[in-house]
């Protein structure tokens, strides 16, 4: 929850008003503002000042308590000023240093306190539009935060024993926003060249932790819609007034370096990425998850490790999608993960493969599924939620499963396939308190008994069980196209009969 305050605040300074145009006032703004703040439970305090053209709220204080009573998060500003132009636009303006204060229990419910100083350099935003669309253009050559204290029950961190940075360059970016009973957002962002560090020392001893990292470029778009009035803590209720959130996180020229320090001994490792992409989707019938990184490269060494562990990727992708509310009818559901073309150096080969019997060309793992299930509860419902997991309620049934890909590609061998099956809950005798399912799966195996050749001459493979699985591949596989190609199809019929290339094995 503290994290969530944090990027939540922050990130609000982005569209303080809600609402700017020829036809509106700086009160206008400062009270619609205060209007949107208090529908996420953040009390809004400041002193009033007009002069001119120019509203100053000084004394701004903006404060939200953390859940079951845990703490609070606040963040003061000297004061925040809203410029009328004469042209239809207002200018706001920001403080170029921002704390900001938060105070929580901690893992075993000690008391933490801490501060953070926001930064903003030559921080440009103007606001136009009208009442029913304001738009917020909005630039600034630095941003940045830095923790300035943390206190644990009372006690103050020695200084520089934790130090904590984050930096980011020429920001620019739009925020569109249509007030009404259900807020619309549209955000575009983009960050240049971006670093973050984060160093701990033991006061009594060597021991510590450092992490820096970089990236070349980071952006940000995405829309959102949010209720007049919502509770963060009762997802549940918010998605049901129409909470939503549709965004996308992209990156380029990632790098991280990192050292571990215990009892004298030092682990340091890297790692990075050439690009980078996360998104997230989540409204009243489903929450979806999809990120890949390219260009992946690892590299870890110290004193207990044998060889330095050096690896890379040329993908590692992943996504979720799962349906979240009760519901009559099936829905979409997929999950899918992806690392592809992995390799890493020959010194580690060799620890497994000394005699280089092994192909060492890159390794691919990837799985595809798809399919659709009937929801029985409501994801977000705590009460609902706390029966699954007792077991005191069956979370969905299962009615249908596509396997659209599966690649698992390594040492000269290739075993792919593809597949579906759908599913009668019904029939729930069949197969022990399963549904019953009706389909078949194809799989191609390229390169197995070459490599069952290898791992024998290896000694890794004994040379019965070698004999025991090309048996086993002979009774339920048949010649596919090429040499070294084996191909089978598993059916389940609707008599619950299993078969292997048109033989009845079960």
């Amino acid at each position: 929850m503290m994290l969530r305050s944090a990027i939540f605040s922050t990130t609000s300074l982005v569209f303080l008003a809600t609402s700017a145009s020829a036809d509106v006032s700086a009160k206008d703004i400062w009270a619609d503002w205060q209007s949107y703040m208090a529908g996420f439970g953040y009390a809004v305090e400041g002193q009033e000042t007009m002069s001119g053209n120019t509203l100053t709220i000084s004394d701004l204080k903006m404060s939200v308590p953390m859940p079951e009573g845990q703490g609070e998060f606040a963040m003061n500003l000297d004061k925040v000023d809203f410029v009328e132009n004469g042209d239809g636009t207002v200018n706001l303006v920001f403080p170029e240093v921002m704390p900001v204060f938060f105070e929580a229990a901690g893992p075993e419910g000690e008391t933490v306190k801490g501060s953070l100083d926001y930064t903003m350099q030559n921080m440009n935003m103007r606001a136009s539009g009208d009442l029913s669309k304001v738009i917020y253009d909005y630039t600034a050559d630095q941003i940045g935060i830095v923790l300035t204290e943390l206190a644990v029950e009372g006690e103050t961190m020695p200084e520089g024993a934790l130090n904590v940075s984050f930096t980011s360059r020429n920001l620019s970016g739009q925020s569109v926003m249509e007030p009404g009973a259900l807020r619309k957002i549209a955000q575009n962002m983009a960050l240049g060249a971006t670093t973050y560090a984060v160093t701990f020392k033991d006061p009594s001893s060597d021991d510590g932790v450092n992490f820096n990292g970089e990236m070349a470029s980071l952006n940000f778009s995405g829309d959102s819609f949010l209720p007049a009035s919502m509770d963060p803590e009762n997802v549940a209720n918010a998605l049901a007034d129409g909470f939503a959130v549709d965004g996308d996180i992209s990156y380029t020229g990632s790098k991280t370096t990192f050292s571990f320090t215990d009892g004298g001994d030092t682990m340091n490792g890297s790692s990075g990425a050439e690009t980078a992409t996360i998104g997230v989707k989540m409204n009243k019938d489903l929450l979806e998850y999809a990120g890949s990184s390219k260009g992946v490269n690892f590299n870890l060494n110290g004193a207990e490790i044998p060889l330095p562990v050096v690896a890379g990727l040329g993908e590692v992708a992943f996504n979720l999608l799962i349906p979240v509310a009760k519901s009559d009818t099936p829905s979409d559901f997929a999950f899918g993960l992806t690392l592809a073309d992995f390799v890493t150096s020959n010194d580690l080969w060799s620890m497994l493969d000394a005699g280089n019997v092994l192909p060492r060309d890159p390794v691919t793992i990837s799985l595809d599924l798809v399919g659709k299930a009937k929801m029985l509860f409501d994801f977000f419902d705590p009460e609902q939620m706390a029966a699954v997991e007792t077991g005191g309620a069956v979370p969905a049934e299962l009615t249908a499963i596509t396997l659209r890909n599966l690649l698992v590609s390594a040492a000269g061998a290739k075993l792919s396939g593809t597949g579906n099956f759908t599913f009668d809950n019904n029939d729930l005798e069949s197969y022990d308190g399963f549904p019953k399912p009706t389909g078949g799966v194809d799989f191609a195996l390229v390169g197995g008994n070459g490599l069952m050749d290898k791992l024998v001459q290896m000694g890794l493979l004994p040379q019965e069980q070698a004999m025991g699985a090309r048996m086993m591949m002979g009774l339920f596989t048949r010649p596919g196209e090429g040499e070294d190609s084996l191909t089978t199809k598993i059916e389940i019929n609707e008599e619950g009969h299993i078969i292997a290339n048109g033989q009845r094995i079960q």
